[in-house]
């Protein structure tokens, strides 16, 4: 119990940190990305091979990490989404070893996914602490995904600050979702609305890391997939 509480303190220090910093933003320019995206599409695998390499790459800029998280979007499409509902549905099954090769498989795909980072992590430490069944498994096995995830939300955190004038990029809903729950302690909301360019969601508390009424997250790119997938 001492080495799980150690472990999960360990794993709220880059929220803490990145949260309450003064930080410059850096609104994504989706036009950009995807002109760098067809010019170099290896500059930018490069790129998220450093964001998600397991040890964290220090020299990594934040304009380049927002070039791979968002740019990787342009690579796949989200073509990985295509095994999502089967991962949550083996999750929920308690099928933890078919769930964990799911969510593997779609992070072959795009190793950037929040959905299957955040169940690599939750499973493999189900499995880390459950020491009659995966013995195998420690929490050394989870941490390299928890912090590739945070990674992930530090990133998205720099593209603005969550008002209407400044909102959160995604690309894809569930990713409002994680990163309000994982990285702002948000868990609880009233209301979501959609307006011509962003997702709009009134929340019903606060947490110490966020403490406005609502928060905007800006979803060109969503709806851009979206109209993909109709055309398919």
């Amino acid at each position: 119990m001492k080495h799980l509480l150690t472990f999960i303190l360990l794993m709220l220090i880059p929220i803490s940190m990145i949260a309450q910093q003064e930080r410059q933003m850096f609104p994504v320019d989706w036009k950009a990305i995807q002109k760098e995206v067809k010019k170099n599409p290896e500059h930018v695998k490069g790129l998220v091979a450093r964001l998600s390499a397991q040890e964290m790459d220090t020299t990594l800029t934040y304009p380049e990490r927002i070039l791979a998280f968002y740019g990787q979007s342009f690579l796949t499409n989200d073509k990985e989404d295509a095994y999502r509902v089967d991962m949550d549905k083996l999750e929920t099954e308690g099928k933890l070893d078919e769930c964990l090769a799911m969510a593997k498989k779609m992070l072959d795909i795009n190793p950037l996914n929040l959905n299957a980072l955040n169940t690599t992590y939750h499973v493999l430490f189900k499995m880390a602490t459950d020491s009659t069944q995966w013995q195998d498994v420690t929490l050394d096995d989870v941490r390299p995904y928890y912090h590739r995830a945070m990674r992930i939300y530090n990133t998205i955190a720099m593209t603005g600050d969550g008002s209407e004038a400044h909102p959160f990029y995604v690309t894809k809903v569930s990713d409002e979702y994680c990163f309000m729950r994982y990285y702002l302690d948000l868990w609880d909301y009233k209301m979501q609305e959609a307006t011509s360019c962003c997702d709009v969601i009134t929340l019903d508390g606060k947490s110490k890391y966020y403490d406005q009424p609502k928060i905007y997250f800006e979803i060109t790119r969503v709806y851009e997939l979206e109209r993909q997938w109709l055309l398919e």
